[in-house]
C-alpha cells in the first residue's frame, strides 16, 4: 500500500461536497487505500477503528445454507396433473412419465419415466438431481 503525499491530502481538506467524495474515491483507488483512512487523515482525529473499515482485513458476512435432503419422496402420480403443456410433444413426454417426485431442494412435484439413473432438471428452483432408484 503506497502512502498519500501530504500534498494530496492538504488539497482533499480544501475540497467538500460532492467533488470532494469523487476525489476520495480517485485516491483511494489509485493508492489502494480505504476511503474510512483518508478521512482520518484529512480531519487529523483518530477514529475507532473497526474490521469492516481497514481495507486489509475484509470479512463478508454469510448465511448458513439450508441442508438439501438426499433422498426422493415419490408420491402417487394420479394425485398430480401434467397437463400444462399442450403440445404434441408435451403429450408423448407425458406417455413416458411413470413416477412422481418431489424435488429435494424446493418440494415441487416432477413427473420422470422409470429409466434409472435420470438425471433432473427441477424447472422450479434450477437444482439439479441424478435419481438412482
Amino acid at each position: 500500500m503506497a502512502s498519500v503525499p501530504p500534498e494530496v491530502l492538504h488539497a482533499l481538506a480544501g475540497m467538500s461536497g460532492y467533488d470532494r467524495m469523487l476525489e476520495i474515491d480517485r485516491i483511494a483507488a489509485a493508492y489502494g487505500v480505504g476511503h474510512a483512512w483518508i478521512e482520518q487523515q484529512i480531519t487529523g482525529s483518530p477514529q475507532p477503528s473497526s474490521p469492516a473499515q481497514d481495507p486489509n482485513n475484509f470479512a463478508p458476512s454469510s448465511k448458513e445454507a439450508p441442508a438439501i435432503p438426499s433422498t426422493s419422496s415419490i408420491p402417487n402420480t394420479q394425485s398430480f396433473r401434467f397437463q400444462y403443456d399442450p403440445s404434441e410433444q408435451a403429450a408423448e413426454r407425458r406417455q413416458s412419465v411413470s413416477q412422481a417426485i418431489l424435488c429435494p431442494a424446493c418440494g415441487v412435484a416432477l413427473g420422470i419415466p422409470s429409466v434409472r439413473p435420470i438425471k433432473v432438471t427441477c424447472p422450479q428452483c434450477l437444482q439439479e438431481s441424478i435419481f438412482q432408484s
